[in-house]
């Protein structure tokens, strides 16, 4: 007794009638509108650039800023632009990175505001989508916390509903892309002190950033 859908298969014979039907349905409906629109957004963001400047004059030194269509993809403490630039190409191969001041402007003067003490608010997107799940669930849980608050790895961890992932905290937050923005400044150790604050911001800007903020520092 032969098997239609072998024969199918590897024979070039017709579909069975069941497999036409389902396979007719499927392309008359077309994909799902949600996974459309998501191709769509997808296919738009990889044809548009990233745009990069730097912020010259801040508190914290020169910083290098890239925003893409849905938001700000890195802040970099110094560094050179080619630092950047591989970082970039990294996180978004294939997608040109276009240096612009006009692009940044509006990004550079809140961040300048913010850092300046002349504004105590620093709302900005961001585009976190090339981390891990849970390196981005660690880094929305720092968003949570207050200015001029701080909390702790093991709070966080718990948060998450994985008390034992303190480690694993603290090594999400000291990758974090975007610093000040995402603050991970406001995450300390459990005995109030800074804390392993790797990359390339020193204990010294996180201090800085915390007090600009009026946290309570021990």
């Amino acid at each position: 007794m032969t098997n239609p859908y072998i024969d199918w298969v590897e024979d070039g014979a017709s579909a069975p009638d069941g497999l036409s039907q389902a396979l007719d349905g499927l392309y008359q409906a077309g994909p799902p509108p949600a996974a459309a629109q998501a191709a769509l957004r997808a296919l738009q963001s990889a044809l548009q650039p990233i745009h990069y400047d730097r912020l010259e004059d801040s508190p914290l030194g020169p910083l290098w800023l890239a925003v893409g269509p849905q938001g700000l993809l890195a802040v970099e403490y110094g560094g050179t632009e080619a630092d950047l630039l591989a970082y970039l190409h990294k996180i978004r191969p294939g997608q040109a990175a276009q240096r612009s001041a006009t692009a940044l402007a509006d990004i550079k003067d809140k961040l300048s505001a913010y850092l300046a003490q002349d504004s105590t608010q620093l709302s900005l997107d961001v585009d976190l989508s090339a981390l891990t799940d849970f390196q981005q669930r660690v880094l929305e849980e720092a968003r949570r916390v207050p200015r001029g608050q701080v909390t702790t790895y093991s709070q966080i961890a718990k948060r998450l509903g994985m008390p034992k992932a303190v480690r694993a905290v603290g090594q999400a937050l000291r990758r974090n892309p975007i610093p000040i923005v995402v603050p991970c400044h406001r995450v300390v150790a459990s005995d109030g002190s800074l804390g392993g604050y790797g990359g390339e911001m020193s204990s010294q800007r996180k201090i800085k950033l915390l007090q600009l903020e009026g946290a309570w520092l021990a």
